[in-house]
């Protein structure tokens, strides 16, 4: 764990070459990104149906959830209330 998470969302975000954080995918990409580099036990599921791709967040623990949701926030920079329930549009489980 060498940056904050404020690093790590600028520096992410530069390596995306993707500064519009409406996007979604965007912060799911991100979100991504941050379980591997902070080594999180959340992990993300990927099902795809004849409706199309879902992604589905499981979640290992509350501080992994705040450390995610924290995220989520320094990347749209408190633009609109957006949290990790939005971005996933409610395929979140947590396993805590």
């Amino acid at each position: 764990m060498g940056l904050n998470i404020a690093d790590f969302v600028n520096r992410t975000l530069g390596e995306i070459n993707k500064k519009d954080c409406r996007n979604l995918e965007c912060i799911k990409n991100l979100i991504q990104k941050a379980i591997d580099f902070y080594n999180l036990k959340s992990y993300e599921e990927v099902e795809t149906n004849h409706l199309g791709t879902i992604r589905c967040l499981h979640i290992h623990s509350i501080v992994e959830e705040n450390i995610l949701s924290k995220i989520v926030e320094v990347a749209i920079n408190r633009e609109k209330d957006l949290n990790i329930e939005a971005v996933y549009e409610g395929h979140v489980v947590r396993e805590y």
